[in-house]
């Protein structure tokens, strides 16, 4: 699977650090970005090679210090209060590219306007709703 153009297009324009995929899946994104010279760190709920298997939904905070990442994935999974562990994680000046369905058919899902609400006290580099997905790309202050 390849990955997202949300995700390819603007991480080509940044400089190589530190990245987390959330819900990385089969890590479509974390492979890519490996590839470009980025420490990734893939977290899912199903062990794969590579992958650090936690449960996401666990309420738990991520396991990272404060300000640890300079890239944070959140594609197509949603649990709602992990975005202020996305935001706790990132560090000053570094983005969240976030992508959530919209649509019925899908089991994680965004209201209206939802998505760009969690980054409302962010620089909001990228906002677009259309064809069933809502996404977003913040950079903390």
């Amino acid at each position: 699977m390849t990955p997202s153009p949300l995700v390819t297009e603007f991480a080509a324009t940044l400089p190589p650090g530190r990245a987390l995929d959330l819900a990385c899946g089969a890590g479509r994104h974390a492979r890519w970005l490996a590839e470009r010279g980025w420490e990734v760190v893939a977290v899912d709920r199903v062990a794969a090679p590579g992958v650090l298997v936690m449960d996401l939904e666990s309420g738990d905070p991520l396991p990272f210090p404060p300000e640890s990442f300079d890239l944070v994935l959140i594609i197509h999974f949603l649990h709602r209060p992990l975005f202020a562990e996305a935001k706790r994680v990132t560090r000053r000046g570094g983005v969240v590219i976030a992508a959530i369905h919209t649509e019925a058919k899908h089991r994680f899902l965004v209201a209206p306007g939802e998505l760009r609400t969690f980054f409302a006290d962010w620089t909001i580099v990228h906002d677009r709703e259309g064809g069933g997905v809502a996404e977003v790309i913040a950079r903390k202050p």
